[in-house]
C-alpha cells in the first residue's frame, strides 16, 4: 500500500480498537465494585478477556470477514435468522445503549461533582439536578459530534480517553 493510499484510508487502528474496548469493560460503573474488590478484581478482569472478551472478538472478526458490507450486527443476524430477529438484536443494541450510557454518563457526573475540596459543597453540586443534566448533556452532544466527524476522530478520541 502506498503512503497516498495510507493517507486516504481512514478507520480505527487496532490499538485504538484495543482501547475502546478495555474503556467499554473497565468503565466508571465497575469503580465500585473494583473498591470493595480491591486487587482480586483483576483476577475477573483477566477471567473475562479470556472466556469472553477474546471469543467474541474471533467472532466478530470472522463474521466481519464473511459479510465485508455494510451492516454490522444487523446484516450478520439477518444472514442467519431473518429480517424479524436481526431487527431484535440492533434493537436490543440500540436500547442498550440508550439506557446504559445516559446512566454512565449520570454516575460519572455526579462523581465529577466530588472533585473539590469541600465535602458538603460538593454533596450539594451531586444532588443539583441541573449540574447532573448539564454534565449528562455536554458529553452526550459531545460524543455525538465527535461520532459524526468519523472513525478517525473515534480513533483519536479512543487512544487518548483510555
Amino acid at each position: 500500500m502506498t503512503s497516498t493510499n495510507k493517507a486516504k484510508k481512514k478507520g480505527i487502528s487496532i490499538f485504538a480498537l484495543a482501547m475502546l474496548n478495555i474503556v467499554a469493560v473497565v468503565s466508571l460503573r465497575g469503580l465500585p465494585a473494583e473498591a470493595e474488590y480491591g486487587l482480586s478484581s483483576i483476577f475477573y478482569y483477566i477471567f473475562a478477556a479470556i472466556v469472553f472478551l477474546v471469543p467474541v472478538s474471533l467472532v466478530a472478526a470472522e463474521l466481519a470477514t464473511g459479510w465485508s458490507e455494510k451492516g454490522g450486527v444487523f446484516r450478520w443476524v439477518g444472514e442467519a435468522f431473518g429480517p424479524r430477529l436481526a431487527l431484535v438484536a440492533i434493537f436490543m443494541l440500540w436500547i442498550e445503549v440508550t439506557v446504559w450510557f445516559p446512566t454512565a454518563l449520570t454516575f460519572g457526573s455526579v462523581s465529577l461533582a466530588f472533585v473539590g475540596p469541600h465535602q458538603s459543597w460538593d454533596q450539594a453540586l451531586s444532588q443539583n439536578k441541573f449540574f447532573v443534566l448539564g454534565v449528562v448533556l455536554a458529553i452526550y452532544w459531545l460524543a455525538t459530534f465527535i461520532a459524526l466527524r468519523g472513525t478517525a476522530a473515534f480513533s483519536k478520541v479512543a487512544k487518548w480517553g483510555a
